[in-house]
C-alpha cells in the first residue's frame, strides 16, 4: 500500500479529436474534374466540407490516445466493509486512483493503457447498435439481413473482378 508523498504510475486512455489532411484533396480544398474531352475544371472539395462552409482541407476522426502518467499520493482513503477493503488513492490534480490501478513503473501502466484501449474496441465492436443495421429488428432478422448483404457484396466483387479483366485484356489489344 502506498503512502502519502508516494509516487506511482497511472493508466489514462479516452477519445479525442485529431486532425488529418482529407484524403481526397490532400489539403488543397478543390479537386479536378476532367471531362470526356479532356477539359478540366477545378471543383471545391465536397470531402472535407462542412454544410455551407468553405472545404477546409482537413478531416475531424476520433481516435483512442493513451498514456501513463506520473502522479503523487496526496490522500489515502480506506473503507472497510463487510465485502472488504478497499483503497483509493487522491492525487494533487483531485485524480481518484483505486489500489489495483496504481503502478510501479511506466511500462506496466503502457501496458494496462494497451489492455484498457483493446477491452473498449471489444466492446465497441459487439455493441448491439453497431451489430444491429436496424435496432427495431430483431437480431435474427438482422442476422439475415447481414448474411443477404455479404453475398451481395460478394458478388458485386466478382462482377467487378471480371470487367478488371477485361478491361486488362482490351488494354492488351489497344497497345
Amino acid at each position: 500500500m502506498l503512502k502519502v508523498g508516494d509516487i506511482f504510475w497511472s493508466a489514462h486512455y479516452g477519445m479525442s479529436e485529431v486532425t488529418k489532411t482529407c484524403p481526397v484533396c490532400y489539403g488543397k480544398r478543390c479537386v479536378t474534374l476532367i471531362l470526356g474531352n479532356d477539359d478540366k475544371i477545378e471543383l471545391p472539395c465536397d470531402y472535407c466540407r462542412r454544410g455551407y462552409e468553405e472545404p477546409r482541407g482537413t478531416k475531424t476522426e476520433y481516435e483512442f490516445t493513451s498514456g501513463a502518467e506520473q502522479e503523487t499520493v496526496d490522500e489515502v482513503r480506506i473503507e472497510e466493509t463487510s465485502k472488504g477493503r478497499k483503497v483509493e488513492y487522491l492525487t494533487f490534480d483531485h485524480h481518484v486512483v483505486r489500489e489495483d490501478e496504481a503502478y510501479a513503473t511506466k511500462e506496466e501502466a503502457e501496458e494496462r493503457c494497451k489492455q484498457l484501449i483493446a477491452e473498449r474496441m471489444h466492446d465497441e465492436a459487439t455493441r448491439a447498435e453497431h451489430i444491429k443495421a436496424n435496432q427495431a429488428k430483431s437480431y435474427s432478422w438482422n442476422a439475415g439481413y447481414h448474411m443477404r448483404e455479404a453475398k451481395r457484396e460478394e458478388e458485386s466483387a466478382a462482377r467487378h473482378r471480371a470487367r478488371a479483366k477485361l478491361c486488362k485484356e482490351r488494354t492488351k489489344e489497344d497497345a
